[in-house]
């Protein structure tokens, strides 16, 4: 055998002992780190916090700290992944403490029932924070009204036969009071329609008020309306004066009215003279012996009628005792 040939068996040898030695070392540190990660340790950690149980009449007004550092007995396992997720654990806003007007939790109040929250080879010691502030309000609740935001334009010659209804008309919101004392009413989105002939029946969307904290019971409105084609009518009514003393006799001119309504289409047939009450109030001159005439007074009118106008617009009368 040549030296060379020798040299490289030699070497071939040497390097596979290395390779069984380095394979062997590191079978080594991954069972001595196995083991290690399986002990128990206690050490700091980042815990992350939700809230829960809020009292029905209370309201948080600002969101508490969401982070805190605490003690935590766990494997090594557990640890490292607490250092890259750390872990969640919830406090019950229930077990809320108040000093004056300020309310606060006690963490450490509540570490038997947190523990469990964790995982089963860990256990929570305490929070390096005693105390954790919250801004707690009173929840309360009142009616606004409905304030509609649509715009009708008609078609020539028709309008509503009845008032336009929003349904509902209003609605409850609920937040802290200092919030809901600025709030008078609630708005719908805007809208606009045209040409308007026929029934009208559409659904808005209400402005959420400003404050983020109040809620309401509605989100949106439907809005409803009759329309109808309208035409024009007359009606010669006799004068009627009203509040006249005993002994006195008023005698007017003229002795009959025009009055002039318009009604939709559809309920045209339906108007007379009863639909309607016009008077005039002797009230008026006694109240100022100067006046002269007595204008005309609508004391009830039906619903089925858009407009209603009386010609003359005032009468004379003699006055005789």
């Amino acid at each position: 055998m040549s030296p060379r040939n020798k040299t490289s068996g030699i070497n071939l040898k040497y390097n596979r002992k290395i390779r069984i030695f380095l394979i062997f070392l590191f079978l080594t540190s991954i069972i001595w780190l196995i083991v290690a990660l399986s002990k128990s340790y206690t050490t700091t950690s980042k815990i992350k916090i939700v809230y829960i149980n809020l009292p029905a009449n209370k309201l948080l007004l600002k969101k508490p700290v969401s982070e805190i550092e605490g003690v935590i007995n766990a494997t090594g396992f557990n640890l490292i992944k607490y250092k890259i997720k750390p872990p969640k654990i919830s406090l019950s806003l229930v077990e809320s403490q108040k000093n004056g007007l300020k309310y606060y939790l006690l963490p450490n109040n509540q570490i038997i029932s947190l523990t469990k929250k964790l995982e089963s080879s860990s256990t929570l010691v305490k929070f390096l924070t005693d105390t954790i502030y919250v801004d707690l309000g009173n929840n309360i609740t009142k009616k606004v009204p409905i304030n509609s935001k649509l715009k009708i334009n008609f078609k020539l010659g028709y309008n509503f036969i009845e008032d336009l209804k929003t349904i509902p008309d209003s609605i409850s919101i609920s937040g802290p009071k200092r919030s809901l004392d600025s709030i008078l009413e609630i708005t719908t989105k805007s809208l606009e329609l045209n040409e308007v002939y026929e029934q009208v029946n559409v659904q808005l969307q209400l402005n959420a008020p400003k404050w983020k904290n109040v809620k309401m019971s509605a989100k949106t409105v439907t809005i409803k309306g009759e329309v109808d084609k309208f035409t024009e009518g007359k009606l010669i009514i006799p004068v009627t004066i009203i509040n006249v003393p005993k002994g006195i006799k008023v005698t007017p001119f003229p002795k009959e009215i025009e009055v002039v309504y318009q009604a939709g289409l559809s309920h045209f047939n339906r108007i007379n003279s009863s639909s309607f009450e016009v008077v005039f109030d002797y009230q008026q001159y006694e109240n100022d012996t100067l006046v002269k005439y007595l204008s005309p007074i609508v004391e009830q009118k039906s619903d089925l009628i858009s407009f209603l106008k009386v010609n003359p617009g005032q009468i004379e009368f003699l006055i005789q005792k």
